[in-house]
């Protein structure tokens, strides 16, 4: 079974870490697949939504779903097909609405300023005092563990908005890109892991990685 999520401007029950954000969107436009039917996708949104089975989210250097860490090296096929882009306005530590596409329709985020809330003065506070975006960029990342059954009682949403975060995700598409065209009928198959980075406000700060070790047929995903 294959699950389509919704572009729209909606609630969703996710949470996750708040404290160093990615702010601006990638500066150039997304790649499309060539046999993308934009008619058939834009009929098909009334039936979407955006979290797909349960959360894997990515907090301090571990990987937790249903409140039980996950092992680093554990491994999962990325449905490429299914990865949401786009911002999630937050308030009061909650998701109040999106702006959000699929990647693979040529979904474009807005720029940061087209989505107003601009005055600092009407922000929130961080545990600092600075005032906190309520806008953050956000990737949804479909994930499946190897073996199993594309069935949403299986499947993982991985949402990424941290800088380390949107960077792995984005690394991980770049990999994708260039290997599409040889491996048409195929997903990469990637191992969760975690890396160390100096943030520039932030000081040292756990990222997660996403190795490509491998790729499983589509038909099987």
């Amino acid at each position: 079974m294959k699950t389509d999520r919704k572009r729209a401007r909606t609630m969703t029950d996710t949470t996750e870490d708040r404290q160093e954000v990615a702010t601006t969107a990638p500066g150039s436009p997304p790649a499309v697949h060539k046999d993308t039917n934009f008619f058939e996708d834009y009929g098909n949104q009334s039936t979407r939504r955006n979290i797909v089975g349960k959360i894997l989210k990515f907090s301090k250097g571990d990987y937790i779903c249903d409140d039980e860490e996950v092992p680093l090296g554990t491994k999962y096929v990325v449905l490429m097909d299914q990865l949401l882009i786009g911002w999630i306005k937050w308030w009061d530590n909650k998701p109040e609405s999106q702006e959000m596409g699929l990647l693979v329709e040529g979904f474009v985020p807005m720029k940061r300023e087209q989505l107003g809330d601009t005055d600092k003065a009407e922000w929130e506070t961080d545990a600092s005092g600075k005032p906190r975006d309520p806008w953050q960029f956000t990737n949804y990342l479909v994930l499946k563990p190897v073996g199993a059954k594309t069935e949403e009682a299986n499947l993982l949403t991985f949402p990424a908005s941290s800088q380390g975060a949107v960077g792995t995700v984005q690394e991980l598409c770049r990999t994708y890109g260039k290997a599409m065209r040889q491996r048409p009928d195929e997903w990469p198959v990637v191992e969760i892991g975690a890396r160390v980075y100096d943030h520039k406000e932030w000081g040292r700060i756990k990222a997660p990685t996403l190795e490509v070790v491998g790729w499983e047929k589509k038909a099987a995903a």
